[in-house]
This record gives C-alpha cells, structure tokens and sequence, in this order.
C-alpha cells in the first residue's frame, strides 16, 4: 500500500514515475493481494483518506471529502483492476478512463499506445464540471466561470487534468482533427512531437452517386443547416441571418434539416422566432430526413454552431460541389480555406463567419447567392478540396499504416513515451 500512497502523492503534481511500479499490483502477478473493495473499502484506504483531509487546513466537510474521494477513486480502481486481454498494440479514443486502461495496458504488456481525440477530453470534463449541480459548492452558490471553480469541483478537474497528462505521457503516438485541437492536447502536457493530425474523411462515391441538380432560371435559391436544433448548433442565429438575407435576396428558400425532439422549449422558440420575424414562407423545418435528397438540390449550407470539432456536413456538401458558410469554429476554416499551402491554393470553398454573429453570416450568405462566378468557383474547390484530403480510403490507409508499424515492429517502438 506504501508505493500506492507515494503514487497517489505524485498523482495530482503530474509526476507518473511511479505508474509502472504499481500495475503489477493491480494486474500482475500480485495482483490477487488486493481487490477494488480493498483500495477503496478496506482500512488502507480509510488511513489514506485521513492522512489527505487535513481539518487544520482543509474548510470543507469531511462528509462531502469522505464521498468526493470515493466517487473518485472507486471507478478508478475498478479500471485498474479490470482484466486486459494481450494485444499487439492498443488504441484509446479518449484520454480520461478509456485513457487510463490503455496506459495500464501499455505498462503490463509493454506493448506500444496510440490515442486518438476528436475532441479534447480534459476540456470538455472542465466545461462539464463547472456547470454541474452533482458536485457539491460551498454556500450553495453554483459558480460557472472555470477559473472560480469550487474546492470539489477543483478535485475533479485536477483528476482528469492528471489522467489526461498521464495518457499523453504513456502514448507512443498521439492523433487528431486539426490544428486547434493539437494546441490544446499540447496545452494540456502532450509532448509536441507525439502529435498528429489524421483529419475525418468522408466515403465520397456514396455521396457522389447523387448528382448535383442544375438550377434553372427562375429557381428560388436553396439554402441548407444540417443539424439537431439545439442550442449548441445556434439554429437563431442561423434564423436572423435569414431574416437579413430575405431583405436583399428576394427568391430564396431556408431548410433547417435536423432532428427536432432534443430539445423542445429550444425548437419551439426557434419556430416562434420564425413567426416573429414573418419568415413562415421562407424557413422550412423538415425535421429529420435523408440529406442525400436535399444536398443535390442545395445552392449553398450553412453552419451557425458555437462549437464543433470537425462537422461532417461541410464534407458532405463538399462532394457535391456545394460551398459552405460556416461559423469560426473548430476546423470550420481548414475545411473551407485549406490547411497547407498546397491545400490553401486550391481557393476558398466557403466563407468564415463570426460566432454568434446574424448580420456577419447573412453578409457572407448574400455574397455567395448574389455572386454567380464566385460561388462556381467555390463550388470546384470544394470539390477538390474533399477529393484530395478528405477521402475515407486515406484515411483508413492511415490508420492501418499506423497499425501496421507497431504491429510488426519486433519489439515496442519507444524514445518517444
């Protein structure tokens, strides 16, 4: 139990020297001295608990101590204690928990690690933590702003923050969407040259198979947001820039195509809105459908989110030539701009607009309908653009490249972790 204590000390300063040195008692040979019942239930783990709340220092109730600590840990040692099966190679999508069992793996088998994040894990668990009313915060204030985080809520963070730097720490190679996102794992303690970008692709002869139909003179413009109506996606602001729009393009046509059930107080006041800004003969709410239908008919997609990582629908637009205007959100401005210069001279398949901004996406709307060269040219480079990078046969060529290496390396490829 003693290297347990000086590892759980080390544990929250980032210090994971001692990670190697407690797996086997959890998956070795040893590992039948303890169970999950013990390190969490048993009088060694009471001992370890008293010796972490200090009375003299620590303010907060030891009953919310008591179970904050047990919530933290009994996942924790149920993870650690669960059986591994061998593998040649093991792959975590996530850091956190997934994060820690591929760490232990990596460690009881000495067998190399590979991450991949779609989205950035320790970020996403701060955001969720500062606005959860699970965890307790002293005076019952509910405090939302991260960098006033309550004592608790600064133990979760630091738990996930440090099984975060723990799974960058222990991976051989670690990958992601685009540039923003490698920024932030880097933030959060990724040695820089373990990263990777392997954007998502996309299976284009699916999409392919449904041509493009030509618009005839005299067509209303067709204007696509592919989404759930939900806060996250900002279907408003979508809805006002239309609003905008209507004003200086007269024969125009709004479809929201997305799930409507998520959130019913959300959609019902985007349909209000609608009402309110006399836009009924405009905006369609199609509710869920088979965007293979409408992406042919489509002259141009938009996409209002406040937060997106890599949004499939650009790419789906893509391949059928349709240019998008998208908020400057995750990889929004590689997807329409490029992202090398080899990849920045096929030209822009799509404007980047302000979060949150209706006036600024209704600009950007305008320009490309009211510009029948500019959105032609669009239209090829998005195109080219989707055919070039983003195609799911690369993408799976990758990855099996990746696997293919460690797989066959005749022991673990290491200098890096």
């Amino acid at each position: 139990m003693k290297i347990i204590k000086r590892y759980h000390q080390k544990l929250f300063n980032g210090d994971f020297s001692d990670f190697e040195k407690i797996i086997p008692i959890f998956q070795g040979k040893e590992s039948s001295r303890f169970t999950a019942h013990d390190l969490v239930y048993g009088k060694d783990a009471w001992n370890l608990l008293m010796e972490f709340y200090k009375p003299d220092v620590n303010s907060e109730s030891f009953i919310d101590y008591f179970w904050t600590f047990r919530f933290i840990h009994l996942p924790l040692m149920k993870l650690l204690t669960s059986p591994i099966p061998k593998a040649k190679v093991y792959h975590t999508v996530s850091t956190g928990y997934a994060g820690l069992l591929g760490a232990t793996a990596k460690c009881a088998y000495q067998k190399p690690l590979l991450l991949t994040e779609h989205g950035i894990y320790t970020k996403e668990r701060k955001i969720e933590i500062s606005q959860a009313d699970w965890i307790y915060v002293a005076g019952g204030e509910r405090i939302r702003v991260e960098t006033n985080l309550g004592f608790f809520q600064n133990l979760w963070v630091s738990f996930f923050e440090s099984m975060g730097r723990l799974t960058y720490q222990k991976a051989n190679e670690i990958y992601t969407l685009y540039e923003g996102n490698r920024q932030l794992e880097i933030e959060y303690g990724a040695d820089p040259k373990k990263t990777f970008i392997i954007p998502n692709a996309i299976n284009i002869e699916k999409f392919q198979q449904y041509p493009r139909k030509p618009r005839n003179p005299g067509d209303p413009f067709m204007v696509g947001f592919v989404g759930r109506v939900v806060p996250i996606k900002d279907v408003k602001t979508f809805i006002r820039a239309c609003k905008v729009v209507s004003l200086h393009v007269s024969d125009v046509k709004f479809y929201i195509m997305g799930p409507r059930d998520e959130d019913p107080q959300y959609d019902r006041e985007c349909v209000e809105l609608v009402s309110m800004l006399g836009l009924e003969e405009h905006i369609v709410f199609t509710g869920r459908v088979n965007v293979l239908e409408y992406y042919p008919r489509l002259d141009l997609l938009v996409l209002t989110s406040i937060s997106e990582a890599q949004p499939l629908v650009i790419l789906e637009a893509a391949c059928l030539g349709v240019p998008s205007v998208a908020s400057d959100v995750g990889s929004c401005d590689e997807l329409l701009n490029g992202r090398t210069d080899e990849d920045k001279a096929l030209g822009p398949s799509g404007i980047i607009t302000r979060v949150a901004d209706p006036d600024d996406t209704a600009q950007a709307i305008t320009k490309i309908l009211q510009d029948k060269k500019l959105r032609n040219q669009m239209s090829q480079s998005a195109v080219n653009r989707v055919e070039k990078y983003y195609k799911e046969s690369d993408l799976n060529d990758r990855y099996r490249n990746i696997y293919i290496k460690y797989i066959t390396a005749p022991t673990e490829i290491t200098g890096i972790s």
